[in-house]
Parts: structure tokens; C-alpha cells; sequence
């Protein structure tokens, strides 16, 4: 019975602290609370001196690049981070995110990052 309440009070604890720590940080995956942020963005890119619109960026990144996004928009920017430091480490890349919170204005967010380049 002891042992049963304990482990009931931990999972209790241990809840409160992932959704209290989920609440404050940017990017929210696990959070349930509402989603309290409505953005608008498009990213473009420049790939190997290529220019790639957000359709093209699409097919990329296997999400969408235009439009409405009701979570946190530091997953979309998440995203553009990690798989360029993974599947695109090599490319030479310069991505460009304009973006609206909330109907304020716009801001940029910008990613660099040049490729290592194997022989």
C-alpha cells in the first residue's frame, strides 16, 4: 500500500515538473497545455547556390514551409537545425524564415550553415 502511494505521488511529481518545464520553454513537443501562439511564415533557402522556394523546401524537409502553424514556431526552426546538421551537413546552406506571431509584425530568422565537404 506504501509502495503503491509512493509511486503514485512520484508519477504525480514527476508530471507537474514536465508540464511546468514544457509550459516555459520555446519549443513545446510534449506540452498539451492550449497552444497560445498562431504564426504565419515562409521559408526560402539557398542550397548550393541554388534557390529553393517553399515548395521545394517541402519536399526537403518533409513539412510544410508556408502557411499557418499553430504551434511554437521554434519547431519549425528546430527542424531546419536539425536536419541540416544531419542529412544536410554537407550542403552549403543559407535558409531564410519570415515569419508573424500572433498578427504582430514580421520577423526573420535566418540559418547558415556551410557543408563539410567529403573527397
Amino acid at each position: 500500500m506504501k509502495l503503491r502511494f509512493l509511486l503514485s505521488l512520484l508519477f504525480i511529481i514527476t508530471q507537474v515538473g514536465l508540464i511546468s518545464y514544457a509550459r516555459f520553454t520555446p519549443v513545446r513537443f510534449f506540452c498539451w497545455a492550449p497552444y497560445d501562439i498562431h504564426n504565419s511564415f515562409e521559408a526560402t533557402a539557398t542550397i548550393n547556390n541554388t534557390f529553393y522556394d517553399s515548395k521545394q523546401l517541402e519536399e526537403r524537409y518533409n513539412y510544410k514551409m508556408k502557411g499557418w502553424e499553430q504551434r511554437s514556431i521554434y519547431n519549425v526552426f528546430l527542424l531546419i537545425e536539425r536536419y541540416e546538421s544531419t542529412y544536410g551537413r554537407h550542403d552549403d546552406v543559407d535558409v531564410k524564415v519570415v515569419y508573424s506571431i500572433n498578427g504582430h509584425p514580421e520577423d526573420v530568422w535566418q540559418y547558415q550553415h556551410v557543408g563539410k565537404k567529403t573527397e
